[in-house]
């Protein structure tokens, strides 16, 4: 099931196995069906797609509930947010026990430096309780993200000093595009190593109002993009699912650069490349032996821990 908009509808569609006819086609501002739920159609045979009207610009959720009463729910995976770019939700993702990953519950984007008052009041909208800005204390300084009434900001930087200093000179850019990819392989290496970082992050998640959880960097790629693999591998998700939302940014590549103020010679290491979350698989793969012993071992995740978090963001 997926929703896209065209104009000014919501195209929503499903394959035939998710909605045999007789199937309902809810939709509504919550992502679980409650009293709310607006009944959109009944589904025939052969039916594998509908058009709603966008009648606000509220969060909008599409639920198929099969004759049987088994239930699937579906929304736009990027959001827009006034200021901010790379905004989109975790939901949706299948995994191999073939459970859901939870709509409206993790989100992940770039800096939050230039959001607007709108961008503001749609944060508020999507009931986020708190902010985790995964930037060194330089970029924080340097570029702060604004207040939002109700939403608690963190800053807990991913493989970074916490003691940078603000005004550090601006790094050079070599000119030779060659020397990026291996760059970035680098610095995937050191990402990964913040292991009580993740934990804190983790733990956090599972304490009262842990989520609705927004993660952030700058381009909402690189240290966002581990996070986001790390989470969705904790819930079991595939692999090939990860790297499929981690190359998503790639749509985003343009504001990037922008972000960054960075010459073309950059977009190499603007671009969300599949070899880069490789490595950072690979790396922790040869710490401890996979991922899920990385997870265990370096970061502190228990069994019983995992188990919290699948059954808070798991349906």
């Amino acid at each position: 099931m997926k929703v896209t908009r065209d104009n000014n509808y919501y195209v929503i569609s499903w394959e035939n196995s998710e909605a045999p006819a007789g199937t309902v086609l809810y939709e509504s501002f919550r992502p679980r069906k409650d009293e709310t739920a607006n009944k959109l159609t009944v589904i025939q045979n052969g039916e594998n797609s509908f058009q709603a009207a966008i009648k606000s610009e509220k969060r909008t959720y599409f639920m198929l509930e099969k004759p049987n009463g088994e239930r699937k729910t579906a929304a736009e995976r990027i959001l827009t947010v006034p200021g901010v770019f790379n905004f989109r939700d975790l939901g949706g993702y299948l995994n191999r026990s073939q459970k859901t990953v939870k709509w409206g519950m993790l989100y992940r984007s770039g800096s939050l430096a230039k959001l607007t008052k709108a961008g503001e009041e749609k944060l508020q909208e999507l009931g986020i309780h708190w902010i985790c800005d995964l930037r060194s204390e330089a970029e924080v300084q340097a570029a702060p993200t604004p207040v939002i009434k109700g939403i608690q900001n963190k800053n807990i930087p991913i493989g970074a000093a916490k003691n940078e200093l603000k005004g550090q000179p601006k790094l050079e850019l070599p000119s030779d595009h060659t020397v990026y990819e291996p760059l970035m392989g680098d610095s995937y290496k050191v990402f990964i190593h913040s292991t009580k970082d993740y934990f804190t992050i983790f733990n956090a998640l599972l304490k009262p109002q842990g989520t609705p959880f927004l993660f952030h960097c700058t381009a909402g790629k690189d240290r966002t993009g581990i996070l986001a693999a790390l989470l969705l591998h904790l819930l079991d998700v595939p692999e090939e699912t990860i790297f499929k939302d981690y190359e998503i940014t790639n749509e985003f590549t343009e504001q990037i650069l922008e972000e960054v103020g960075a010459l073309e010679t950059f977009r190499p290491m603007a671009e969300a490349r599949p070899s880069y979350l490789t490595i950072a698989f690979d790396e922790m793969k040869r710490t401890s032996g996979s991922v899920d012993l990385f997870l265990e071992k370096e970061v502190g995740i228990t069994s019983e821990m995992k188990q919290k978090l699948q059954g808070l963001l798991l349906e």
